[in-house]
């Protein structure tokens, strides 16, 4: 999560829709009274490279600057063992927790990335079947037959509505009022973002968390016509919100 107050925006950061990437990228424009949360130590690294890092996000700003310290003395392998540092802010937070933690928020503009609901299910299952080994400087890549055991199961109990990310963009009185950049053309929505902002020179978007991912196009293809109907009423408003079509359902 991002709160500019430099550039009067928040950015909410929704699961598995290249967040990360876009917080790394805005974290180097931000000023130094933004409010910008811990990422994975992993990620935090590399938004350091980029000049941003993690700020007033807590009460306290010399434990901040402890932790960042910590992250870039640690080997790959520690990383993983370095937990998040908690703060008054957290990332996925929600805008009415924002809201909360902040107070008056109007004036703000709140802006998110979002994907198609079947591609982002399959690169939420390959986080969660793969994150482990990425936590301490791996690759990011579950084997295909894992993958579609947990998207069965998850779409079978009904955990993979974690990855159902339209509620956190709600304000107060449920209203939704977010300006979406979308996945598909990243980079295009991204640089029209950053320029409405008065910045002329658009920061370069990193690839963090970069594992398994399917293209709009094909994402639906890799599921049975079953978990596709679960898919299609589990993410029913967020095709509809953000410019999905929901895929055929009947079997060929």
């Amino acid at each position: 999560m991002i709160l500019s107050k430099k550039y009067k925006f928040i950015f909410i950061k929704g699961r598995k829709v290249a967040g990360t990437s876009v917080e790394i990228a805005l974290s180097g424009v931000c000023g130094p009274d933004d409010i910008i949360t811990p990422i994975t130590p992993v990620d935090e690294r590399a938004r350091m490279a980029y000049g941003g890092g993690a700020r007033n996000y807590g009460e306290d700003r010399e434990t901040e600057l402890a932790y960042l310290r910590l992250i870039a003395a640690a080997n790959s392998d520690e990383l993983g063992r370095i937990n998040l540092l908690k703060g008054r802010y957290r990332h996925h937070m929600s805008l009415r927790e924002v809201a909360q933690a902040h107070g008056d928020i109007s004036g703000f503009r709140i802006v998110c990335v979002e994907r198609n609901p079947y591609a982002k299910l399959i690169s939420w299952a390959n986080w969660k079947v793969a994150k482990a080994h990425y936590l301490v400087g791996g690759g990011l890549r579950a084997e295909e037959g894992l993958l579609r055991a947990y998207l069965a199961a998850s779409l079978a109990d009904g955990t993979a509505a974690e990855a159902r990310n339209i509620d956190l963009y709600r304000d107060a009185n449920g209203h939704l009022g977010v300006e979406v950049l979308h996945y598909e053309r990243l980079a295009r929505d991204f640089a029209c973002f950053v320029k409405s902002l008065g910045i002329a020179s658009v920061p370069e978007l990193p690839h963090a968390k970069q594992g398994m991912s399917a293209s709009s196009e094909t994402a639906a293809d890799f599921f049975p016509p079953g978990h596709r109907r679960i898919i299609n009423e589990m993410f029913a408003e967020e095709f509809a919100a953000f410019g999905y079509a929901p895929a055929d359902t009947n079997p060929h």
